[in-house]
């Protein structure tokens, strides 16, 4: 990986963290070089993700699945968070809640995706 690559994603986690601070969670940063999850966070009802994040130009199933082993590793829930390309936005999906598109704290609520099953 090219520091180029590494800075985008270090920035990606940076922001994306600011956003779950913003709806009041509390998220701990993993140390660079450290393999796992990019962040773990805590929302407000105390329940304990392992969340990844990915600034790529396309959303995979392979992100999906890499955050899911990276949670079960550590038996917490799971969480992707994908920046949508030439947005504000996120797809934030988590283990077992519908995908939603979030984003900084000026627009709270967040909208509903619907998803073909």
């Amino acid at each position: 990986m090219s520091s180029k690559e590494r800075v985008k994603g270090r920035n990606g986690q940076w922001t994306f963290s600011n956003i779950l601070n913003d709806r009041d969670w509390i998220v701990s940063n993993r140390g660079p070089g450290v393999s796992g999850e990019d962040l773990v966070a805590t929302d407000p009802d105390g329940n304990v993700w392992a969340c990844e994040v990915k600034t790529t130009k396309a959303i995979t199933t392979a992100q999906r699945d890499q955050a899911k082993a990276q949670a079960k590793e550590k038996r917490l829930r799971w969480m992707l968070a994908s920046k949508i390309e030439n947005s504000s936005f996120w797809l934030v999906q988590r283990q077992g809640f519908s995908p939603v598109l979030w984003s900084s704290k000026a627009i709270r609520n967040p909208v509903t995706c619907e998803v073909a099953k």
